[in-house]
């Protein structure tokens, strides 16, 4: 964990296509820096990475910085297969580039102390991470360890097997337990959860109620431990007591697993066991906790922790199935998060089952929590969805009433009036977008498209001329200038 975030070291230089975009990438260590480059119809650029996120024991993602913004990296390194490769999430993309936001929820589970600019995307204060706590450090299992310092006695600092189950569990499901969805408590980010917290009382986490049926094969994710040790016989046979930390040592890795693993096993099952196993018996985890590839991972296997007799493999993605909380919230905003989470899966799946639902809890949230900007902000991306343009717009303007720097809730805006064919009102809203933040891509894109529907082609070139100034070397943005150039409409 210690090395969850580190500067780029060395790796092997390399060049190789994607076959679904066609394009060309490469990489290679000059003086101190690893530098990867992009080529697509004709146009190239390159970008040093600044970081490197992932401990290297399956891979190696990047991350870019320009200005004070994180953007991720399109390629990755995987270990195990030592060779380069696009990153997970990218596979089908057919433009990809290094323009995706890195958010302080995607470097909470890499990132012993993030320094985000609150409100934003993916700003984040000089430098990004404080200073030696780059990767994750003791606090995060164990809280503040201040006072343990100055008096390092037995109770000053958090020992999460000596909380209470619940307690316990959340240190382990803060980074291993995704789910579909993760929905802050209001007023709330999912970076404000500490040791000896529950999970709850800052954020909840929902998951396909599918995925809690112990007879179902699922296709097994990156970050699914959590749900699949709580769908084995071990752990629901234990009432509470098997945790993550019954069978791992979280501060050292074992020099021998096999054995150590068949250990951890035989401390339960006792050796009588043995008698009913072929032989050699001394792989337990190799016989029933298999490698499988991940669907949502890339190019790389993790450990299935369902503890099966007899594992069952299935692969590809969950389908939408309605939404259950992995543990309920408190009941003042049980209906708003579930709402938000619906409305979060609706659209990633495009599902509207999902997105009626979320209206559905949400509008009935809101009239105890009218001032809640997360809540404007879902019933607005539903309203969107259903064509209701001014009514989404409107509830996005209720949302920048409450949080009036945030830009991402102007961008909303901006689409709901684009949407709703008030040209003045939406790019209005996109400009505002980009005073607070201008690194917000989609407000070039979305301002750039209403300027060509408009006919106004001086006023595209100046779009796209300023998108390219604010993310150099971006391929869309050099391929839109050269069209310009050619007199293309």
């Amino acid at each position: 964990m210690a090395h969850a975030l580190s500067r780029p070291t060395e790796l092997p230089s390399v060049r190789f296509t994607h076959a679904v975009s066609k394009t060309k990438f490469a990489v290679h260590w000059d003086n101190g820096r690893l530098v990867q480059s992009i080529e697509r119809d004709g146009i190239s650029a390159q970008h040093d990475m600044a970081w490197a996120i992932g401990s290297g024991t399956h891979a190696f993602g990047f991350l870019i910085q320009i200005g004070d913004a994180l953007f991720q990296s399109p390629i990755a390194w995987y270990t195990a297969r030592k060779t380069w490769d696009v990153a997970p999430g990218y596979e089908a993309d057919t433009t990809p580039d290094f323009n995706r936001p890195v958010t302080p929820e995607c470097v909470f589970c890499h990132a012993g102390q993030a320094r985000p600019v609150r409100g934003t995307l993916n700003r984040y204060q000089q430098p990004p991470f404080v200073p030696g706590q780059e990767g994750i450090t003791c606090e995060r299992c164990h809280g503040p360890v201040a006072a343990h310092l100055r008096a390092p006695v037995p109770g000053s600092i958090v020992n999460p097997a000596k909380l209470s189950p619940r307690a316990r569990d959340s240190i382990c499901e803060q980074c291993h337990l995704s789910g579909v969805a993760r929905i802050p408590n209001p007023g709330r980010t999912v970076s404000d959860f500490r040791a000896g917290m529950e999970l709850e009382d800052i954020f909840s986490v929902y998951v396909f109620a599918g995925s809690r049926d112990p007879s179902r094969a699922r296709a097994l994710k990156v970050i699914s431990h959590v749900q699949q040790l709580a769908l084995s016989t071990c752990a629901r046979q234990s009432h509470g007591k098997m945790w993550c930390g019954s069978c791992h040592d979280p501060h050292q890795q074992p020099a021998d697993p096999k054995a150590y693993f068949r250990a951890r096993c035989l401390a339960c099952h006792g050796t009588a066991l043995l008698a009913t196993h072929a032989k050699p018996a001394d792989d337990c985890i190799g016989c029933h906790m298999p490698k499988r590839s991940v669907s949502d991972g890339g190019h790389t296997s993790f450990t299935d922790h369902h503890i099966l007799r007899f594992p069952q493999f299935e692969q590809g993605e969950d389908l939408p199935e309605p939404l259950v909380a992995w543990r309920e919230p408190p009941a003042s905003f049980a209906d708003r998060n579930l709402g938000l989470a619906d409305v979060e899966v609706g659209r990633r799946y495009r599902s509207a089952r999902h997105m009626v639902d979320g209206l559905r809890l949400l509008s009935s949230a809101k009239r105890d929590s009218p001032l809640d900007p997360a809540i404007s902000t879902g019933i607005g991306m539903v309203l969107l969805g259903m064509h209701r343009g001014r009514s989404a717009a409107a509830s996005f303007a209720q949302a920048i009433q409450v949080e009036p720097g945030v830009a991402s809730h102007y961008l909303d805006e901006g689409y709901a009036w684009w949407a709703a064919g008030d040209r003045t009102r939406a790019t209005a809203s996109l400009e505002h977008a980009l005073q607070l933040e201008p690194l917000l891509e989609q407000a070039y894109v979305a301002l750039a498209g209403i300027y060509k529907k408009a006919g106004d082609a001086e006023k595209v070139r100046e779009t796209w001329d300023r998108y390219a100034r604010a993310f150099p070397g971006n391929i869309e943005a050099q391929q839109a200038r050269r069209l310009m150039a050619a007199g293309a409409p």
